[in-house]
């Protein structure tokens, strides 16, 4: 009896967490992301009588169409022509064109770039005896005293902030594991993993 109402219950919790961890994470996108324009939108007379967090959803619906909606102008010729041209003009600002080039490799590298994040190491990090997974992100190396690889350690379970780190080529350890098995190892801060994990 004690085995099967137990067992019953675990199954709930199995049907339930993934539900429910999915939308913790909508949620905390809807808070944070259409947090942004809730002051605007509270100041409205037609939203002022509205709930703090509906207004935070409409806020994320908001820029969620507003971000399909460039996509299509971009997508057509006069959006691509535009978009260059507007390229052209923030190429010609001193200091915002590095920050503009630097976010436009990233995201090229990130979005379109198939050999961007595809190989898996293991790093010391945070320190000696502790290990992290981590992602070359350029083959090229760095020259310091000797060679340096760039990795980019993501954070569990919000693996799209992280840290980018400059790391001893020689004491990175490669691993076969792919891109989809880490990144579903660091969402789930370790309670999926792999099933090869010999390093």
């Amino acid at each position: 009896m004690k085995r099967t109402v137990r067992s019953t219950f675990i199954m709930g919790i199995i049907a339930i967490l993934p539900i429910g961890l999915t939308l913790a994470v909508v949620w905390f996108l809807i808070a944070k992301i259409g947090g942004f324009f809730s002051v605007i939108f509270k100041n409205a007379i037609l939203f002022q009588s509205l709930p703090s967090y509906v207004i935070s959803l409409i806020g994320f619906i908001f820029i969620v169409a507003i971000i399909y909606l460039i996509g299509i102008i971009t997508s057509s010729y006069i959006g691509k022509y535009t978009l260059k041209f507007g390229e052209r003009m923030i190429e010609r600002l001193p200091f915002i064109r590095t920050i503009y080039t630097s976010a436009r490799r990233f995201t090229n590298a990130v979005f379109l770039d198939k050999g961007a994040f595809r190989k898996v190491v293991l790093i010391e990090y945070p320190r000696k005896g502790t290990w992290t997974l981590a992602f070359m992100t350029n083959e090229s190396t760095w020259k310091i005293d000797k060679e340096y690889i760039n990795v980019f350690v993501p954070t569990s379970p919000n693996p799209t902030s992280g840290f980018y780190i400059i790391y001893p080529k020689d004491e990175a350890r490669k691993t076969d594991l792919s891109v989809d098995e880490a990144f579903r190892t660091i969402i789930s801060g370790g309670v999926i993993l792999p099933e090869n994990r010999n390093v």
